[in-house]
């Protein structure tokens, strides 16, 4: 068989390893020659972000923390204000995949370079994807402006995660993993890659053991709850998790996406879900409908898995680690559910191995809502 394709890759320096957020980031903010930084971090996560910063105190000049999921305009807009007004000349994100994507928003609108620290498996830190929500949709593209320069990996902060989210960010790395096998970009590197980043997801979740039904019910019964303290995880789950959703992340940079996620994404922007639980809830779904148009890569993602067979290794694995199953449970109405189907057909065609009907989309969002194969 001749191989020919072409394969394109996002520029960002890495730096993965426990304690790198205190060892690694001053030197890198010191590196880019930063005087003046714009600090991005969600309230969570601003204790945080004021420890790690101490070193380097008088170059952070500004503030934002009015983060807020799915990145609305209006909060966009105001992180770029204050940009301008502190005339920064870079951007230091420290937060999950919205804190990524609120700086994302200022770098498309200034080009300041972004430094960043990413505390979920979001993955968004590496690529060069923007996403910004108006009026309840969702709008996404891409610019090499947006991608963070520098990222640094420190599991030390992802084990801080509560179970319930950690499960669900791992599961939402792996969607990002399994669609690069035939997103429009995909490649033979990509799906090495691709296989890599399945097999240490699922090695990782199943390090840090089954999320009792109650937490993953309940949010806020988990928040004191992280991983790195659950009796019976692995003493490198963690970093396998990590490490998986850093390449699930450079993959779909290069590859780009399809079906999986722009339904997340309409999910996300019109009815507010959280971004991590859809991308988990949808999957099996996807994977399930695009099997039989690529079983060369289903095969793979069953290997991956240590499965003989694709989907039924991805339920085995939800099951194991008491991951969300319906759109239900992560908080779309059925009321709401006409209208989330009636807005993803609005988005046809979607680019897909195995072509995509309006009765197919009705099919696949009944299903993740109720949780049916």
């Amino acid at each position: 068989m001749t191989l020919q394709f072409s394969f394109d890759t996002s520029p960002a320096r890495v730096v993965f390893g426990r304690g790198t957020v205190l060892t690694a980031l001053p030197p890198e903010v010191e590196r880019m020659g930063f005087e003046r930084v714009l600090v991005v971090a969600g309230r969570p996560h601003e204790p945080l972000a004021r420890k790690v910063t101490i070193p380097f105190a008088e170059v952070a000049v500004a503030w934002f923390t009015g983060v807020e999921p799915h990145v609305p305009a209006a909060v966009a807009e105001r992180a770029v204000e204050l940009a301008r007004r502190a005339r920064a000349d870079g951007v230091l994100s420290i937060g999950g995949g919205a804190t990524t994507g609120t700086a994302k928003i200022v770098a498309r609108e200034t080009h300041l370079p972004i430094v960043s620290v990413p505390t979920t498996y979001a993955g968004s830190e590496m690529t060069p994807v923007w996403g910004m929500t108006t009026a309840g949709r969702k709008e996404t593209g891409t610019d090499p402006a947006v991608q963070p320069r520098t990222v640094i990996l420190d599991p030390d902060l992802t084990d801080e995660l509560p179970r319930a989210l950690a499960v669900a960010s791992g599961l939402g790395a792996m969607a990002h993993a399994a669609e690069a096998h035939w997103a429009p970009g995909a490649n033979p590197m990509t799906a090495a890659l691709a296989d890599e980043a399945v097999q240490a997801l699922a090695t990782g979740l199943r390090g840090i053991g089954r999320v009792p039904l109650a937490l993953a019910n309940s949010p806020e019964a988990a928040l004191n709850d992280p991983v790195g303290t659950w009796a019976g995880t692995s003493a490198n789950a963690g970093e396998q998790l990590l490490y998986g959703a850093f390449l699930a992340g450079a993959i779909v940079a290069a590859t780009g996406s399809g079906l999986h996620h722009r339904i997340c994404a309409v999910l996300g922007g019109a009815f507010k879900l959280p971004d991590a639980a859809a991308h988990a809830v949808v999957l099996p779904h996807v994977l399930a409908f695009n099997s039989p148009a690529v079983p060369a890569a289903a095969g793979r993602i069953a290997r991956a898995l240590g499965a003989e067979d694709a989907v039924a290794g991805l339920r085995g694995l939800y099951a194991e680690v008491g991951a969300p199953r319906t759109l239900e449970q992560i908080g779309l109405r059925r009321d709401q559910l006409p209208e989330a189907i009636d807005r993803v057909n609005a988005a046809l065609p979607i680019p897909n191995p195995r072509l995509v009907g309006t009765g197919d989309v009705r099919a696949l969002l009944t299903a993740a809502y109720e949780g049916v194969a």
